[in-house]
């Protein structure tokens, strides 16, 4: 960590080199593991992707298709979680989504959190897919997600149940719906849809700032080791550097939730899941869990009573426990 009291942006140069992070924070130093590949992939309207590919350690028994929530980045996994994977005998292939990360960011101000429409991360997944993982991944292809990153992937598998590659998927906390949503789609309603409104930050969003983040009360983990990986990130390579969502991203990632309600819409997945849910979840409202669950064709639901909203980052016995019902479920998808 540095001394740093606020982030300084620095402009992104969209070159392999530039794909790599700028320096390793001394908090994951000795559990990180870097991409043995990293690039840019071209979404469909030509905006820069940046991923990060991990080669299995041995034989492989698999790939690991890493999809992370709102305002991560794949740094934040390679400190613990991509290893914990690699010892499991998994390739592992990742993404930044658009606006956040390495990858392009779609508004001058890039600490904001901005996307025009959910259409657009479904587009930049199946880039992905294409352009990277599908050619070259150690078959069976496996997701695992967070929150953000279970929605889209619910998404993707409903819309191309017939040509993905994927062919299970673990969803940790998804974002199948939001803590406080009545009160965010009446402030929306009060909200006219043009640009300058969609563009600027949503109400009590900011960018993000070293000073005041205080572990207690904070919404995401009981493990503030954990907790400060983030901030650590951020000072090592302001480029990865992001703050709240705007306005804009709320109404599509509501427009989006409700896509996921429509009659049939989930009831098309054909691949098994399994849904672990966050019982103290604080941003996402896991009590939509249950009927998503009862929707998806093939799914197994467990719920981590004690557990917020990032399992993957959580204390050590929540996180043991993840760890063994993820082994289960690929020791059966993934033998």
């Amino acid at each position: 960590m540095t001394g740093l009291t606020d982030i300084e942006e620095q402009p992104l140069a969209f070159t392999a080199t530039a794909a790599r992070p700028a320096a390793v924070p001394d908090a994951v130093r000795d559990t990180y593991v870097g991409a043995d590949r990293y690039g840019f992939v071209a979404a469909p309207d030509g905006a820069p992707l940046r991923f990060g590919i991990w080669q299995a350690r041995s034989s492989p028994r698999g790939s690991i298709l890493l999809l992370t929530g709102r305002g991560e980045f794949i740094d934040k996994y390679a400190g613990e979680v991509i290893g914990e994977l690699l010892a499991r005998g998994f390739a592992v292939y990742a993404c930044d989504w658009r606006g956040q990360g390495l990858s392009a960011r779609p508004l001058e101000d890039r600490q904001k959190g901005h996307i025009d429409r959910y259409e657009t991360y479904l587009g930049d997944l199946q880039a992905f897919l294409t352009g990277v993982v599908a050619p070259e991944a150690p078959r069976p292809i496996v997701a695992l997600t967070h929150s953000m990153g279970g929605h889209i992937l619910l998404r993707h598998l409903s819309e191309n149940a017939d040509s993905t590659p994927v062919a299970a998927g673990i969803l940790g906390a998804p974002m199948t719906g939001l803590r406080r949503e009545a009160i965010i789609t009446t402030i929306l309603t009060l909200l006219p849809p043009v640009v300058a409104v969609e563009e600027r930050y949503f109400y009590g969003s900011a960018p993000f700032r070293m000073i005041g983040r205080e572990f207690t009360g904070n919404k995401v983990t009981h493990d503030e080791r954990r907790y400060r990986f983030t901030e650590a990130w951020f000072a090592a390579d302001s480029r990865l550097a992001l703050g709240g969502p705007t306005v804009g991203w709320l109404r599509q990632t509501l427009r989006s939730i409700w896509a996921l309600g429509a009659p049939g819409y989930l009831e098309r997945v054909r691949v098994p899941l399994l849904l672990l849910s966050a019982g103290q979840d604080l941003l996402v409202d896991s009590t939509t869990h249950i009927a998503v669950e009862g929707r998806l064709p093939d799914c197994r639901h467990l719920v981590y009573a004690n557990a917020r909203h990032e399992l993957m980052m959580e204390l050590d016995a929540i996180r043991a426990r993840f760890f063994a019902d993820c082994d289960a479920f690929l020791a059966r998808e993934a033998p």
